[in-house]
């Protein structure tokens, strides 16, 4: 808009001597005035000449086609020009439709002069508030639409956006249209930092500033710190929000706060010394601690004053190769001292670092007072654990994750007949299995041990045959566990030469079932066996023949030769039996002198030629000094209807027979 002139006033008027009066008095208090009569003549003076009026006395009742109220509209809506009424009476009508037009009011025609001018100043001092309020309005609109802060004015009430300049559309990353449509709820914030409340209820109760957790369009969280302040506007209480985005300034200060509580929580001794003078920079709280200083005592000192074995020319040769930049890090062992004169061990990282474009020395320092301890009593349990293990009794085998012997002691160069230098490093089951079927399924299941550290034997105790470096068998008696070692799995076994107990066991289980005198089955093994048999046979359906003897008048010879000639009569017959026989019959001493045969899958016709055969042999038996034996023998053949004690009476019953018969002879059924 431009106002050419401050004094000029435009008079509209359709009576040219109203107009002419009017314009007299204006021109007596300085105003420069002009004339027109009609509305059509009004808009087309002021909208078609670049030099405008600076107010204009718009008479309301115009002759042509348009009155002063239509012109001032049509004025109005180009220029911004204010607009004083004539009007010759003041109607509630004429009031009205001098509202309906963002007029300065209206003046009667003929009122005094000095109301007329009274009037027309102050609508030139309303219209140059206006000026100023609507500048001031701009100046805000600018600096609202333009800062480089996001900011958001929100009706307090409704919780409606009202607006939002450049900087929040593009922080939140909607557009504007689409901010102006959206509420307090969606755009600010999910929740408070601590997260005890949503954004827009602690920026209602007045939370300022407000550190809120934002949600932009695309996803990404943002940490903002919220300014609020309230606003009136046009009669309502707005709020002025001023959103800060600190997400980087927070991370940088959580960083800071980090790194300064790792610096200062440390367990450990940390100092920063200076390059050059090697006065300490800083030393965090563990170091203050365990040595006593405080810390202004710290700043006047060198680490020459913690370790009593250098010199400063010894400490800065150390440095050298860092100096050189020949060394990333020196680590080394020393002893610090206290301030009360204690020494302690140290394990020392030192190395430079940048610090605010200078370089500095950082030192690490572990005390190593509780290691060193552990380090003596593994030490001597290693000692004592290597003296165990090679004065043991027992083989102690140690297989690596390949199957290769990492440890072999004196007692399995021992037993197992190889030396620690024949053995290391080799596969163990190649030596031990000589049937590569087997090997090949050792193999397969080292595999499954190598992965998992589990096995079929591991963490048990097993008895197995093994075979001596000299080739013959030997039993032993195997506990396998597995231990993890770093990223594999190693096998520990212990190994038992149990040969002499399982020969001992043996002999015992040869002791139960055997008969001491004769070396044949006793009757309590012959029984389990028959148990047996007879189970197999309801199975399978087979047969099987039961042959009992006893020899005819044996008191006789214990009577007229002795117990011994009686002893040697038993053992010559149960050796001539045993000749005889096959070996899956069972042949036992059933008492005294009688004897029993179990013949599996054997009729009873073979049965009793086996019988007349053994009768003919025993009868023709010849013994020194002893008289000639015979036997009497009963033969049976087991029924489907049998139980033991069945087939065992009818045998018996057999042999009763064959006794009754006159002896030396076979009976059957």
């Amino acid at each position: 808009m431009e106002i050419t002139f401050r004094n000029k006033i435009l008079i509209v008027e359709d009576s040219k001597l109203n107009a002419q009066v009017t314009a007299d008095i204006l021109n007596k208090y300085g105003y420069e005035t002009e004339i027109v009569t009609s509305g059509e003549e009004a808009v087309e003076k002021v909208l078609n000449n670049s030099k405008i009026p600076s107010l204009i006395l718009m008479d309301i009742e115009l002759k042509g086609a348009i009155d002063g109220i239509d012109a001032a509209k049509i004025i109005l809506q180009h220029k911004d020009i204010p607009v004083l009424f004539l009007t010759a009476n003041a109607s509630r009508e004429i009031v009205e439709k001098i509202k309906s037009v963002s007029a300065y009011g209206y003046v009667l025609k003929g009122v005094d002069e000095y109301v007329l001018i009274s009037q027309i100043e102050m609508a030139f001092k309303l219209f140059e508030t206006k000026i100023q309020l609507k500048k001031r309005e701009e100046l805000f609109r600018n600096m609202f639409e333009n800062h480089d802060v996001a900011m958001i004015l929100i009706d307090i009430q409704t919780g409606h956006i009202i607006d939002a300049n450049k900087a929040a559309c593009h922080f939140y990353g909607y557009s504007k249209e689409t901010m102006m449509q959206i509420e307090i709820e969606d755009i600010i914030g999910i929740s408070t930092i601590d997260g005890a409340q949503r954004c827009s209820e602690a920026l209602k109760k007045g939370c300022n500033p407000c550190i809120c957790l934002q949600q932009l369009v695309s996803g990404e969280k943002r940490l903002a710190e919220i300014y609020s302040s309230p606003v009136d506007y046009q009669g309502k209480t707005l709020m002025h929000l001023i959103i800060f985005d600190i997400t980087e300034q927070w991370k940088a200060k959580r960083e800071l706060e980090f790194y300064k509580n790792l610096f200062e929580d440390s367990l450990n001794e940390i100092y920063v010394f200076h390059p050059e003078t090697l006065k300490f920079i800083a030393v965090n709280r563990g170091a203050k601690g365990n040595l006593g200083y405080t810390e202004e005592e710290l700043e006047e000192m060198t680490p020459v004053d913690l370790k009593p074995e250098f010199t400063l020319q010894s400490f800065k040769e150390l440095l050298e190769p860092l100096l050189k930049g020949e060394q990333k890090q020196i680590i080394f062992d020393t002893m610090h001292r206290r301030k009360d004169g204690s020494l302690y061990p140290v394990e020392i990282h030192l190395e430079p670092i940048e610090f605010d474009k200078e370089k500095v020395y950082v030192a690490f320092v572990i005390d190593i007072t509780e290691r060193q301890k552990i380090e003596r009593e593994l030490k001597e349990r290693n000692e004592v654990l290597s003296t165990i293990m090679e004065s043991a009794g027992d083989a102690i085998i140690m297989l690596d994750d390949s199957g290769k012997v990492t440890f072999w002691n004196p007692a399995a160069e021992r037993i197992l007949g190889y030396s620690k230098e024949e053995i290391i490093g080799k596969d163990l089951h190649m030596f031990m299995i000589q049937d590569m079927r087997l090997y090949e399924a050792y193999r397969e299941a080292f595999k499954k041990f190598r992965s998992t550290g589990r096995g079929s034997v591991v963490g048990k105790t097993v008895e197995m045959k093994t075979r001596h470096k000299n080739g013959y068998e030997i039993d032993v008696e195997l506990s396998l566990s597995a231990v993890r070692i770093k990223d594999g799995w190693y096998a520990i076994g212990i190994i038992r030469d149990i040969s002499e107990r399982k020969r001992f066991e043996e002999l015992l289980y040869r002791q139960s079932i055997t008969d001491p005198l004769t070396n044949i089955y006793n009757r309590r093994f012959f029984m389990q066996m028959l148990e047996q048999e007879i189970e197999r046979v309801k199975r399978n359906k087979k047969f099987f023949s039961l042959i009992m003897f006893d020899l005819d008048h044996f008191k006789n010879v214990n009577d007229r030769f002795g117990h011994a000639a009686g002893d040697t009569v038993l053992k010559s017959v149960a050796d001539t039996v045993k000749g005889r026989i096959r070996k899956t019959d069972y042949f036992a001493r059933w008492g005294g002198e009688e004897f029993i045969i179990l013949l599996p899958e054997t009729s009873l016709n073979n049965a009793v030629e086996l019988a007349e055969e053994l009768r003919e042999q025993i009868s023709t038996i010849e013994l020194q000094g002893i008289d000639r034996v015979t036997a009497s023998f009963g033969v049976t053949e087991y029924r489907d209807t049998d139980t033991i004690d069945t087939v065992l009476i009818r045998v018996d019953n057999m042999l009763y027979e064959a006794k009754s018969a006159g002896r030396n002879c076979v009976k059957s059924e």
